[in-house]
């Protein structure tokens, strides 16, 4: 039975989330060359209501139609959260509606991974398998974008600042599905919210470790 692209729950990339399905086991399709944390992006960048809000554990969302901007803080170091962010063999643990990841291909900064998501909308249960091609710039930048899958497009990038004690995730996507578009929209920001809260929770976990 075939789904359409809106039952989809997880197409972040993280890709997060990043949703696409292995091609050949060639080279990989590199995502875009990535860059340091733009200023716009900073901390510092954001109004004092944006900053409390941050800080008092909210997740921040903004956009419409496919273009999202998601921020969370965590009490922790860059270097926890970038390791959260590229634990490609373990989304499943933490990561909401993952069902299984595994890193697939390495080569210098870029990395292809699979997951394979999980929708339950009763009474029915729906997987999809899928691949993020994604470029590092450590510790502060993941590009990612899609290879293959349902949706028309997935594209973006997540970036963590440093904040003292604290460190902010930021995540960037533009996503289109193939169809559904104002059902696929909702559903995906809820998901987006989720996975964001989700991190935050993931990177404190291991600086109490």
């Amino acid at each position: 039975m075939r789904f359409p692209s809106f039952y989809v729950s997880q197409s972040l990339a993280i890709a997060l989330p990043l949703l696409l399905v292995l091609p050949n086991a060639g080279s990989i399709r590199q995502a875009p060359i990535a860059q340091p944390v733009p200023q716009s992006l900073q901390i510092a960048a954001l109004t004092s209501q944006e900053q409390a809000a941050l800080r008092q554990g909210q997740v921040l969302l903004s956009g419409q139609d496919g273009s999202y901007t998601a921020r969370v803080m965590a009490n922790g170091s860059v270097e926890t959260a970038w390791a959260v962010l590229t634990d490609y063999d373990n989304f499943a643990n933490f990561l909401p509606g993952v069902e299984s990841s595994q890193l697939l291909e390495s080569s210098g900064s870029q990395r292809q991974f699979e997951q394979i998501n999980v929708v339950r909308i009763f009474p029915i249960t729906h997987r999809e398998r899928t691949v993020i091609s994604a470029s590092e710039a450590y510790p502060a930048k993941i590009t990612f974008n899609q290879v293959e899958g349902d949706l028309k497009k997935l594209q973006g990038a997540w970036y963590i600042t440093g904040a003292g004690s604290q460190v902010m995730i930021t995540h960037q996507v533009v996503v289109e599905p193939s169809s559904n578009r104002g059902i696929f929209f909702a559903i995906y920001k809820d998901n987006l919210q989720k996975t964001m809260a989700a991190l935050k929770q993931e990177v404190e976990r291991r600086t109490s470790r």
